[in-house]
């Protein structure tokens, strides 16, 4: 058990007046933004409906509980029903590799599905020339949503609760200059505008700004039903919620949490509800991008308690790929399993021949369908 650590709340999380006047209004301008941007659904920005996932009790559900995603070796994207037996392609990911620069390192770092199943995104490409793609997951059609300049380092593409539209950063990342004998910029620090892109509508308004620069912004629904994010400052030491203007509503420091360090690669991911976090000590392991920049890791080595600042889950399954209602997914090799909040072992699964090398894991209970 980590040493409990004392969380310090910004004084900014004491609502004023004017404060819980924008808060309420500004979900409507967010609606009637996304209504003439022609989104299909208002609730893509706001007044979001939080999942519900039940808990799995013992290892013999495992095999009904939920769907895996995972890239082969075929760069093909499949998705596994853990009720069968074998994983099924649906979308082929093989045109990234016709990109160039460091095509493979952006894919794992940017690659998402959005929690309905329905759409993948990823940065295709690892230069100046690169795009944001959509792949529809019934169809297996590829469609361009945005062109670079998309931060993806920082800041990468992250998907609604609801999935109907996905956060990007639009920052000018490539400098001027390449190394010897490289054709491709090396990244700069840069900060630039968020946009919202829509499976189904499109580039929709922009409405967050986030005042605060920072890494590893990440979706969830408050208790209130809207859609609220956390994400880290530059030197993590400290996470931001905020509402989807950008208006921070809390500040959490964290520099004496057990699992981060300052520099490090941070935050992974976050349950539905924002209470905990999946955090990365250390950044060794996982590779870092030309120049410095540090990529999105493949799962993190510890789950935090954002509300008491303690450690969840068992510390011997500590590599969280996904956080969920009542637990999160933990991955050793070819083997899954899902452990609960508490630290209970829920249940366990071998992932099938297609993906049980696969760099990155998606996890969705078949609650959340």
């Amino acid at each position: 058990m980590t040493r409990r650590s004392r969380l310090r709340r910004s004084a900014r999380r004491q609502d004023t007046p004017r404060r819980m006047l924008r808060r309420r209004t500004a979900p409507r301008r967010v609606r009637a933004l996304a209504a003439a941007a022609g989104a299909l659904g208002a609730l893509a920005l706001l007044a979001l409906t939080a999942c519900d996932a039940d808990s799995v009790t013992g290892r013999d559900a495992a095999a009904h509980d939920g769907v895996f995603y995972g890239l082969g070796d075929d760069h093909r994207l499949y998705r596994w029903d853990a009720s069968t037996d074998e994983a099924e392609p649906v979308l082929d990911l093989s045109g990234v590799w016709d990109g160039e620069g460091d095509v493979g390192t952006v894919l794992r770092s940017s690659l998402s599905i959005d929690p309905r199943q329905r759409t993948a995104a990823w940065i295709e490409g690892g230069s100046p020339d690169a795009v944001l793609r959509f792949g529809d997951l019934d169809s297996g059609e590829i469609t361009t949503a945005a062109s670079y300049p998309l931060d993806h380092a920082c800041i990468d593409p992250t998907w609604l609760p609801d999935g109907s539209a996905l956060l990007a950063h639009r920052a000018a990342v490539w400098g001027d200059g390449a190394a010897a004998g490289d054709a491709t910029p090396l990244p700069v620090e840069s900060w630039g505008d968020t946009e919202w892109y829509s499976p189904d509508a499109g580039q929709l308004p922009t409405t967050v700004d986030l005042a605060e620069q920072g890494c590893r912004l990440r979706w969830y629904t408050a208790e209130d039903g809207s859609a609220q994010a956390l994400y880290h400052d530059l030197q993590v030491t400290r996470f931001y919620r905020i509402d989807t203007d950008g208006t921070v509503l809390d500040t959490i420091e964290i520099p004496d949490l057990t699992g981060t360090e300052p520099l490090t690669i941070g935050f992974v991911g976050t349950d539905p509800s924002g209470r905990y976090a999946c955090v990365v000590d250390g950044y060794g392991p996982y590779g870092a991008f030309k120049g410095g920049f540090t990529i999105r890791a493949e799962s993190g080595t510890r789950v935090i308690d954002l509300d008491t600042g303690e450690a969840a889950g068992d510390e011997d399954a500590s590599l969280c790929t996904s956080l969920h209602d009542d637990g999160y997914v933990s991955r050793d090799g070819a083997t899954a399993a899902f452990i609960g909040y508490d630290g209970t072992a829920k249940w366990s699964v071998e992932l099938p021949e297609a993906i049980k090398e696969s760099p990155v894991l998606f996890f969705y209970p078949n609650s959340q369908d």
